[in-house]
């Protein structure tokens, strides 16, 4: 029977970063397999499904960057590829000596919990902080109902200018929302922190207005509201171009908060893919967005205190129709 490390020889096609690589799911499995074998202790193993996901892509990155020294990693697995290779010859180091195939996947040791501070801490964008246009029409094309590419613009320039869902310390542009934490933590920290918990008394009020008065204060208040409840804190925020809030992960398509952060810090393409997920969960703000209900989409979106968000909406979509 051949051994395990004659069974990683080769993928059939690229892994990794969504739009540039073809993710075949058995060579996507394979990948996941050679960086559980040279997973240390203190990291998370990758769960061997075969789907391409932000952790996956976060790890290609940072591998590139810091076994391979690259200076922009593309977070992509070409096979052959100087990536494929090193990654490969690494797993191989990692197996004790000849071993015989087994059906079943390698069994990696269940590793403490890491440091989740880094999510709030750490730089891991790949450099993708601008969509295309072909990243619009994608988007419109997977929500269907004739919604126009230019309404979908709209929400991005309503929520953060159109143009990029990141700031310049290419962290996620964010905005934290203490009432919010407030809820999620059963208003534990009320009395101790009354400037990252308390009561929703008028949309962006002074407190908001402190915490968020630029991405170095709102990301320092995020860190230190995460210090106190992880999950709670990333459940507060919104994140990227669209500004969708932590506790909609599910809506998403994340299994997590913390799958969700990961991947809105990684690129605008995440944050658009966030986008398209969420508004697909919510039929009601998919008929609104074909019938150019502004109203709806505002309240579906935006919650019931949207403000005038139906008319910035409006006003942002007339504007760029007006620019065909």
């Amino acid at each position: 029977m051949p051994s395990v490390q004659d069974s990683l020889s080769s993928i059939s096609a690229s892994v990794g970063t969504s739009g540039k690589a073809r993710n075949e799911p058995a060579d996507v499995r394979l990948i996941q397999r050679l960086f559980n074998l040279i997973t240390p202790k203190p990291a998370s193993p990758l769960v061997e499904d075969g789907k391409s996901g932000p952790l996956l892509v976060q790890r290609i990155s940072d591998y590139q960057v810091s076994r391979l020294k690259v200076a922009k990693p593309d977070g992509v697995i070409d096979p052959a590829g100087r990536t494929f290779n090193s990654l490969l010859e690494d797993a191989r180091k990692a197996i004790p000596g000849p071993q015989v195939q087994s059906p079943e996947p390698v069994k990696v040791p269940v590793p403490a919990v890491p440091d989740k501070q880094a999510l709030v801490t750490q730089v891991t964008c790949d450099g993708g902080v601008t969509l295309t246009d072909a990243d619009f029409k994608n988007a419109a094309a997977q929500l269907g109902n004739g919604i126009p590419v230019n309404l979908i613009k709209a929400f991005a320039t309503v929520e953060s200018g159109g143009r990029s869902g990141f700031g310049p310390a290419k962290m996620p542009v964010i905005a934290f929302e203490g009432h919010i934490f407030r809820k999620y933590t059963q208003q534990k920290y009320d009395k101790t922190y009354p400037f990252l918990s308390y009561p929703y008394l008028e949309k962006a009020g002074p407190q908001w207005r402190a915490n968020n008065k630029d991405q170095a204060t709102a990301w320092r208040t995020l860190a230190d509201a995460f210090k106190l409840a992880p999950e709670a804190a990333l459940m507060s925020a919104s994140y990227g171009m669209f500004q969708i809030m932590g506790f909609n992960f599910a809506a998403c398509g994340y299994k997590n908060v913390f799958d969700m952060v990961t991947a809105m810090k990684l690129n605008a393409g995440q944050q658009l893919m966030a986008f398209v997920g969420f508004c697909r969960k919510s039929p009601a703000l998919v008929k609104a967005m074909k019938n150019k209900d502004y109203v709806g989409m505002a309240s579906n979106y935006n919650g019931k205190d949207y403000g005038d968000y139906d008319k910035r909406i409006q006003k942002a979509f007339e504007a760029l129709e007006r620019k065909k």
